[in-house]
């Protein structure tokens, strides 16, 4: 019996031993599983979580690029991205600006240490006692974080990280600090961030002379920017923003006798401002801006506050030019498309720049993209270069018909003039004597002239580059005719004179204004002077100003695909180019008919107010007497042959003029 017993006790104590080991091994796994579980679910829940950035880079996360385009005159012509405010100190800004988004956004901000665990727990009695999600309880400092580091997405892993990352900032930045960044950063309405900004746009006014009534508003417009939005929904934006009012006069923030001032004067809304020029205007030169602006700012600054050569006046009056005389003449005479640009002499900047009709149908820029053949309008670098070869105005050649290397170069007008000076052939833009001078001096020394003057296509030192068989673009060519009345110097074309920050640090500032010196003085008044009667009595007559001394040169390409007109007053370089994107021919379009339309209307209208100012004193200045002596020769010359040859063809010279004083 005791024996069996025994048995029994061993067996019991057996057991237990095994129930304890099994009790022990399920432990064992519900811990091992549980550590797998917590190491999963801990990395499934860091994963991919950023660390917070030093206060200065605070600033610029998660804000696509912005430029703001200033004209010359101060004037905000132009903005692209998001709207981004001057940062504001909290000093700067009335105290009930901070207050207000206290009091709707995070009453208990001080108090907490990034996470408020009430708030949480009020907000989630209530959203269960509701049935739907009537309340969050992220802080100010959470939301922060949301904003500027993690992404958008609605799922507890980014909940996490952002209760963690909001705690980690609170150990990097004080609570004025946060505050400050939340009231500069946060969203308040389409495109628009930081209280600086939206009061700009809402209000027209800096944050800091916000009433409280405005504050409030501001501060309501947080939980949901395009709800409340008050340029579309001014009554809920009112009703939303008297609960910020309601908040702060609980919290003590503002007395009762300012809760009822704000309540009795509500803030009034701006219209939505447009730009004084709109996209299909501005568009090219926005587009060549900010590719220029964004290199010299470099990537460390995504805010751009840019203030520009142009010139809104110009750049309007320049595109409506351009289309009124396309909306008249160019169905019937097959042209389509047109480029204005416009340069301030005295400092190469551009004033303006249009570079099609329209930027919103095609944003092909065709004053710097397309290059096109200049026809005559390049001739006049050919007798620059024969200038610095020995040739003066007076120089004559002959006017006919001859083979250059195989090559025959006919007029225009298929009629030969016979002697003719140099000062004439230009002025008429005569074909065979451009190809006779650039024969003579040889197409490697145009391409150099030019090249000195600022064309940097490719040209090909062919005979036919005379004629401007080699393809340029709108932009060099009027640089390079602003050279002659820039008295030999060249100032290169730009766009930019100031960038900065939107909060006021200066990035770059344009300081050079002298130019290079590419061509002689006594040259480039030449053939200034050359170009003045060029429009005065030459080709271009039909781009002359009423009243106002004026040069230039058209242009015309083979078959008339493209047709120019360079010109310039005292003050202005206007390049003008008219064609079809598909290079097809124009019906009988000269550089002397529709872009010299549009030089002499757009020239006309603004320079109205502006100073006469002559072009140049010189006329003819021979070097010495004896080049006087031979001009007066090579003149009295050419006017002789030229009486024959009328008298040949049966028509009579001008008469003499009376003796002075009859």
């Amino acid at each position: 019996m005791a024996t069996y017993r025994a048995d029994i006790n061993v067996a019991e104590r057996r057991g237990h031993s095994r129930r304890s080991a099994f009790a022990m091994a399920m432990v064992g796994l519900v811990v091992a599983m549980a550590a797998l579980v917590f190491g999963v679910g801990r990395a499934y829940l860091l994963s991919g979580m950023p660390t917070l950035p030093d206060k200065a880079t605070m600033w610029q996360m998660n804000l696509a690029p912005t430029i703001t385009l200033v004209d010359r005159n101060g004037v905000v012509i132009g903005h692209r991205g998001p709207w981004i405010g001057e940062p504001l100190k909290l000093n700067d800004m009335p105290a009930y600006l901070p207050n207000a988004f206290l009091a709707i956004e995070d009453e208990r901000f001080f108090e907490h240490e990034g996470v408020d665990n009430k708030a949480i727990l009020r907000a989630m009695i209530s959203n269960a006692r509701s049935g739907q999600r009537s309340q969050g309880g992220s802080t100010l400092t959470q939301q922060l974080v949301k904003i500027m580091i993690l992404t958008p997405e609605k799922t507890y892993r980014r909940k996490f990280q952002e209760a963690l990352l909001a705690r980690d900032l609170e150990a990097i930045l004080s609570k004025p600090e946060i505050l400050e960044l939340y009231i500069n950063r946060i969203s308040l309405g389409p495109q628009i961030f930081g209280a600086e900004a939206a009061s700009q746009r809402y209000f027209g006014k800096s944050a800091r002379d916000l009433t409280l009534a405005e504050a409030a508003l501001l501060a309501g417009l947080a939980q949901a920017p395009s709800r409340y939005n008050p340029v579309r929904n001014l009554d809920r934006a009112l009703a939303r923003s008297r609960v910020v009012l309601e908040r702060m006069r609980v919290n003590m923030l503002i007395s009762e006798l300012e809760y009822e001032a704000a309540l009795a004067n509500p803030p009034r809304i701006l219209e939505e401002s447009r730009s004084p020029i709109d996209e299909r205007i501005l568009g090219y030169a926005f587009d060549y801006l900010s590719e220029d602006a964004r290199r010299r700012a470099g990537p460390r600054y995504p805010d751009l506050v840019v203030t520009s050569t142009l010139d809104a006046k110009l750049m309007k009056s320049a595109h409506e030019t351009l289309n009124e005389v396309l909306d008249k003449s160019g169905e019937t005479r097959n042209v389509s498309q047109g480029a204005v640009l416009t340069l301030d002499n005295q400092t190469g900047g551009i004033l303006a720049m249009i570079g099609g009709r329209n930027y919103l149908d095609s944003m092909f820029n065709r004053t710097t993209q397309a290059q096109r053949q200049p026809g005559s309008s390049f001739k006049t670098f050919v007798y620059a270069a024969a200038f610095e070869d020995g040739f003066t105005p007076a120089t004559v050649r002959i006017d006919q018909k001859r083979s250059i290397g195989g090559w025959e170069p006919e007029n225009y007008t298929l009629r030969y003039r016979g002697p003719i000076t140099i000062r004439e052939a230009l002025k008429l833009s005569i074909n065979t004597v451009a190809a006779q001078v650039g024969a003579e001096i040889g197409p490697s020394r145009i391409v150099a002239t030019a090249k000195r003057f600022g064309i940097t296509s490719p040209l090909k030192a062919h005979l036919s580059l005379s004629l401007g068989s080699s393809e340029v673009n709108l932009m060099e060519l009027t640089a390079a005719y602003s050279v002659f009345i820039n008295e030999g110097l060249l100032r290169q074309p730009y766009m930019i004179e100031r960038i900065e920050t939107t909060s006021g640090e200066e990035l770059y500032n344009r300081t050079d204004r002298a130019g290079d010196r590419v061509y002689p003085l006594p040259y480039a008044e030449q053939i200034t002077s050359i170009l003045q009667e060029t429009l005065e009595s030459g080709t271009a007559h039909g781009a002359r100003l009423p009243g106002r001394p004026a040069g230039g040169k058209t242009g015309t390409s083979q078959d008339y695909r493209d047709a120019w007109f360079i010109g310039f007053t005292g003050q202005m370089t206007t390049g003008i180019w008219m064609g079809n994107d598909n290079n097809s021919t124009m019906n009988e379009v000269t550089g002397g008919l529709l872009p010299a339309d549009v030089f002499k209307a757009y020239m006309t209208e603004i320079h109205e107010g502006e100073p006469i100012v002559a072009l140049t004193d010189l006329e003819v200045t021979p070097a010495d007497a004896r080049a006087s002596e031979m001009m007066a020769f090579y003149l009295g010359l050419a006017a002789a042959l030229r009486n024959e040859r009328d008298l040949a063809a049966g028509v009579r010279p001008p008469p003499a003029p009376a003796p002075a004083g009859q």
